[in-house]
């Protein structure tokens, strides 16, 4: 989790550096919007899940967030959902996957699981198959619960750069179109690669009020369970004594 945080702040600082090279890409492309047109009709959905259980209603709750944005007039989105276990439950809800794809388990692992979802993502928006997509994920708030995140990706937007523009142009060496689609392709990675931290983050985060809830039930069970015993061997004690007396008290009276 630790590890989940650091990447998510250097994770921030690419994104910002892209989002702004986006936007100086964009203002080179012709003002008809014709470059950002998308090619297929049909949207898609990545949901971020957890390769793996244990950790309490994490998945349950991203599958009731998918269900939710499956609902509607648009019955024939594509959905990809990322992490095993999480399709497994997807599939024993009744929904079908049109592919799933491995979570990261260890925070180095993140970026390898983003590359194949991305890589699928550009052959389906290549061929045409998809024209839109959006992205459901679980952002982390610090030491509060996770509240579910819903963005859209494709088609895409210019982003608004959040720091002032240069006082310089930048110097160009590609054309502005093959320029634009390079940037684009790194702010789609960029914004993959959050959404699949921020899901990390908050699975092990999960996972792990999940085991401390479980290990505060094993102490209070031990706890309650260790003063049954005491009770129950001072009642045989007692009763012992009992015994005993009343077997003095028989043998004196004969």
């Amino acid at each position: 989790m630790q590890q989940a945080l650091r990447s998510l702040e250097a994770i921030r600082r690419y994104s910002e550096t892209i989002r702004g090279a986006l936007f100086d890409a964009a203002t080179l492309l012709p003002s008809d919007g014709s470059a950002l047109a998308p090619q297929g009709s049909k949207p898609a959905l990545i949901v971020f899940c957890g390769e793996h259980g244990l950790c309490g209603g994490f998945n349950e709750q991203m599958l009731h967030t998918a269900q939710r944005a499956l609902e509607g007039p648009v019955t024939n989105t594509t959905l990809i959902v990322i992490g095993s276990r999480g399709g497994q439950i997807f599939r024993e809800h009744g929904l079908r996957p049109d592919l799933i794809l491995a979570m990261a388990t260890h925070c180095a692992g993140v970026t390898g699981a983003v590359r194949r979802v991305a890589t699928e993502v550009y052959r389906m928006f290549s061929d045409g198959r998809i024209g839109g997509l959006e992205v459901i994920y679980a952002q982390q708030a610090g030491t509060q619960f996770a509240h579910i995140e819903r963005h859209r990706l494709l088609p895409l937007e210019i982003p608004a750069p959040e720091t002032a523009s240069r006082a310089l142009p930048p110097l160009i060496n590609l054309g502005a179109r093959r320029l634009f689609e390079d940037i684009a392709g790194e702010y789609f990675f960029a914004s993959l690669e959050n959404a699949a931290m921020q899901s990390f983050f908050s699975e092990n985060s999960a996972r792990f009020r999940t085991m401390e809830a479980a290990h505060q039930n094993i102490e209070t069970k031990s706890d309650e369970l260790d003063k049954l015993a005491r009770r129950m061997r001072q009642e045989a004690v007692t009763t012992e004594i009992l015994d005993l007396i009343s077997g003095s008290e028989a043998l004196s009276s004969g």
